[in-house]
């Protein structure tokens, strides 16, 4: 007895000793399809680049996606073929597939929701286009890759960008990047699930500020409130991933994880399409 307690004690140890490892080693497998989620997600980009001759806008007048718009190119036409650009993703038929989830716009890292994001019916989603690094929640013009398209009497006052107008370099302006539920004091304000935690508002399919969008205009995970930024840190991009970062999305295709210690001048640099920066990193 006193020898089988020994080995058990042992067994316990070397448990003990390996999980962080295995936890590792499985967190890194995630961060990996993550990296991957965003690639296809640069390809789908391109793809609308190539066949269209700009980049999908951040929104639509009636609140589509630049996600919605790139539908084809994600293998999601069957999707495609129910959801009507000319109308809301909140209602019919369009919100009989915007309620769904769509794989690769979900990190395996992240942490859903607490509770149902039902506000707008859409399904959450793990990423967001990048603006720039000017303030989202003000109105256009944005001085990012990906742009809002300001509509005022359903007349667009300003167009999508070419791979032409990343004269910062595509290697060196992001496209997209990670964006979920990490703000454990953000609460619903209304409706059936009022006063409980609702984390973030990240959602494939409803075009607007803080849903598909943000910009680096707060340094990334920025999760706690601070003078000014209440609202404007559901504009972070932010993600759950071990080592402090997230992963983002490049103009010329490419994927890397940069670390939230990153000096922010150069982190917001890299939002911007045009802004002259010297960037180094």
């Amino acid at each position: 007895m006193v020898e089988l307690l020994v080995v058990i004690a042992i067994i316990g140890i070397l448990v003990a000793l390996l999980l962080p490892a295995v936890q590792a080693a499985r967190e890194a497998g995630r961060r990996a399809q993550c990296l991957n989620n965003l690639k296809q997600v640069g390809l789908a980009f391109h793809m609308h680049h190539d066949a269209l001759k700009v980049f999908p806008a951040a929104n639509s007048p009636v609140f589509g996606s630049s996600f919605t718009l790139a539908l084809p190119f994600i293998e999601q036409d069957n999707i495609r073929k129910v959801y009507d650009l000319n109308l809301s993703p909140t209602v019919a038929p369009n919100n009989t597939v915007t309620s769904l989830p769509i794989a690769i716009l979900i990190c395996p890292s992240m942490v859903s929701p607490p509770a149902p994001q039902d506000a707008y019916t859409t399904h959450y989603a793990s990423y967001a286009a990048c603006i720039g690094s000017n303030d989202a929640w003000a109105p256009p013009p944005d001085n990012g890759a990906i742009v809002r398209l300001n509509s005022t009497g359903g007349a667009v006052t300003q167009q999508s960008r070419k791979m032409a107008d990343l004269t910062d370099g595509t290697s060196q302006t992001f496209l997209a990047g990670e964006m979920g539920f990490q703000l454990k004091d953000y609460t619903f304000s209304s409706g059936p699930y009022a006063g409980q935690v609702r984390g973030g508002n990240t959602s494939w399919a409803f075009g607007y500020t803080s849903y598909s969008f943000g910009s680096t205009q707060l340094p990334m995970n920025s999760i706690l409130p601070t003078a000014g930024s209440t609202t404007a840190r559901l504009t972070s991009f932010r993600s759950d991933h071990r080592g402090n970062g997230c992963n983002f999305l490049f103009g010329d295709g490419s994927v890397t994880f940069l670390t939230q210690t990153m000096d922010l001048p150069t982190y917001q640099a890299l939002g911007t399409r045009s802004g002259q920066e010297i960037v180094s990193f």
